[in-house]
C-alpha cells in the first residue's frame, strides 16, 4: 500500500474510533427523527380534513419561536463556556433570578417582534382564503405574548440542562423535533384524539399542543380546537415550571450567591 493510501486509511480508522464514542447518541437522534416523521405522516395526516392553507400559516407563525431557541441556547452556552459576560450582569444590584428571567424575556420579545410581521405577509399570500373576520385580536396578542414567553423560559431551561457546546447537536433531535411533530402543527388535536383517545391524552403533555391550538382558536375561531383559555393557562404553568427550574440550575452552575 502506498504511503498516501496508508495515511488515508489511518485517518479513516481514527475518525471511526472517535465516532464510536458518539455512535449511541447519534443512533438515538436518528431514530427519533425517523420515528416522529413516519408516525405523523403515516397515521395523523390521513385523518386531516381542513382548510390547510390558513391552518399551516398560523402554525408556522406559532412555531417560529421554537426553532429560534437553538440560537438562543447556543449563545448562552458559548458565553458560559467562554467569556462569561453574564457574570457581569449578575454583579448588578438585582436578584440573580431576575437576571436570568430578563434573559428569557429578552428572547421572548425578540421572537414576538419578528412574528408580528408574518400576519400581514400571510394575509397577502393567502388573500381571501384567510378570513380576518375570524380573528379575535385581543386573544391573538395574548396568546402570542404567552407563547413567546414560554419559548424564552424553555430556552433558558434547555440552556441550564446542556452541559457543553458539543451537546447542542442533541437539541433539535431530542427536544425541538418531537415537540414540533407531536405538537399539533400538521393536524388539529381533535384528529389525534379521534385516531386514539390514549394518543390524544398523551400528547397533552406537549406544550406545543397548547401553543398551536390556542393560536388557531384565536386566529381561526374556537370551533374545532382546544379551549383557548385552557391553552393560555397551561402555557403559563409551563412558563413558571421551566423558568423556576432553569433558574435553580443556573444559579448553582454559576455559583450565584
Amino acid at each position: 500500500m502506498s504511503r498516501p493510501l496508508s495515511i488515508f486509511w489511518q485517518l479513516t480508522l481514527k475518525d471511526l474510533i472517535q465516532f464510536k464514542h458518539e455512535y449511541k447518541d447519534r443512533v438515538i437522534n436518528t431514530f427519533l427523527l425517523f420515528f416522529t416523521t413516519v408516525l405523523v405522516f403515516a397515521y395523523f395526516m390521513p385523518a386531516v380534513s381542513i382548510d390547510y392553507g390558513s391552518f399551516i400559516m398560523i402554525g408556522a407563525i406559532a412555531s417560529f419561536g421554537l426553532f429560534d431557541i437553538i440560537g438562543q441556547v447556543s449563545a448562552l452556552i458559548a458565553d458560559i463556556e467562554g467569556d462569561r459576560a453574564i457574570t457581569f450582569t449578575l454583579s448588578f444590584p438585582m436578584p440573580s433570578w431576575m437576571v436570568f428571567m430578563q434573559l428569557a424575556v429578552r428572547w421572548a420579545l425578540q421572537s414576538f417582534l419578528l412574528v408580528l410581521i408574518l400576519f400581514p405577509v400571510g394575509k397577502l399570500f393567502l388573500w381571501t382564503t384567510f378570513d380576518l373576520s375570524d380573528v379575535h385580536y385581543g386573544k391573538l396578542v395574548a396568546i402570542l405574548i404567552t407563547a413567546n414567553l414560554f419559548f424564552g423560559s424553555f430556552a433558558l431551561w434547555l440552556g441550564s440542562m446542556i452541559k457543553k457546546m458539543g451537546d447542542l447537536s442533541h437539541i433539535f433531535m431530542r427536544f425541538i423535533n418531537p415537540l414540533y411533530m407531536f405538537g399539533a402543527y400538521f393536524y388539529p388535536w381533535k384528529d389525534a384524539f379521534k385516531l386514539s383517545p390514549i394518543i390524544g391524552y398523551v400528547t397533552l403533555i406537549n406544550p406545543m399542543v397548547y401553543v398551536m391550538e390556542g393560536m388557531r382558536a384565536a386566529a381561526l375561531g374556537q370551533q374545532g380546537y382546544l379551549n383557548y383559555w385552557l391553552c393560555l393557562g397551561v402555557l403559563w404553568i409551563f412558563i413558571f415550571a421551566c423558568g423556576s427550574h432553569a433558574i435553580q440550575r443556573l444559579r448553582r452552575r454559576l455559583d450565584c450567591v
